[in-house]
């Protein structure tokens, strides 16, 4: 497999005999003969972008279900969250997102490949009774759907490192993952071009460092 992170939390996985990108909205596709396979887990502005739309001859969609265009011409697969489709011999597995939309997992072959989109550990320096109703919410939501992965073994596995966090929430996210599945190779996404986030977390937690994938540049790739 062929990884190449494109922007934000965009990435594409080429196959044998096809090419998955995720929530791509900006950046530079790499280049390919195969079938696209076009995957947008929600309609924020920092995931999905109506230009993907341009690649309706080569491209088939899988879109989150808040996503309410429908383009003449474009091979669409609508879905929503704790849904299963199969599109194309893939096998595509969804979660809900504690932000919006859906996380996807999705099954070609034996490959196994995980997107969190938005779906994240959300929690935010308190600085009232909101902020801590807030993180209580999203404690219990979030930890309930991550759960839903327990015990899953995953070939890739793309999940959020979200500097504005902060150093307190940040990490919180993907250990709640790393402490709850298996994967091959680790993806941080969501760092808003702040790459440095990534060798610390490493530093931080050197016991999965092996694992986790140093991205440095937009259209770097990874054979994997």
């Amino acid at each position: 497999m062929k990884v190449t992170y494109i922007h934000h939390s965009g990435f594409s996985v080429e196959l044998e005999d096809r090419m998955l990108v995720f929530d791509w909205f900006k950046g530079e596709l790499p280049e390919t003969d195969k079938p696209i396979y076009i995957f947008s887990s929600h309609r924020h502005h920092d995931h999905f972008d109506p230009m993907v739309f341009e690649l309706r001859d080569r491209a088939k969609y899988i879109l989150s279900n808040d996503i309410r265009m429908r383009p003449e011409g474009c091979d669409i697969t609508k879905t929503g969250p704790h849904k299963t489709v199969e599109v194309d011999g893939m096998v595509v597995e969804t979660l809900k997102s504690t932000d919006e939309g859906v996380a996807f997992i999705v099954t070609v072959g034996d490959r196994v490949i995980y997107h969190a989109g938005d779906l994240h550990f959300w929690l935010w320096e308190e600085e009232n009774d909101e902020d801590r109703l807030w993180n209580e919410n999203m404690t219990k939501k979030f930890l309930r759907e991550i759960d839903k992965i327990r015990g899953r073994h995953f070939d890739l596995a793309f999940v959020p490192l979200d500097p504005r966090q902060g150093a307190e929430y940040m990490d919180m996210g993907m250990e709640a993952v790393l402490e709850r599945c298996t994967a091959d190779h680790i993806f941080p996404m969501h760092f808003w071009g702040d790459h440095s986030v990534i060798p610390a977390f490493k530093e931080r937690h050197p016991q999965h460092a092996g694992i986790i994938a140093d991205i440095a540049f937009e259209g770097q790739s990874f054979e994997v």
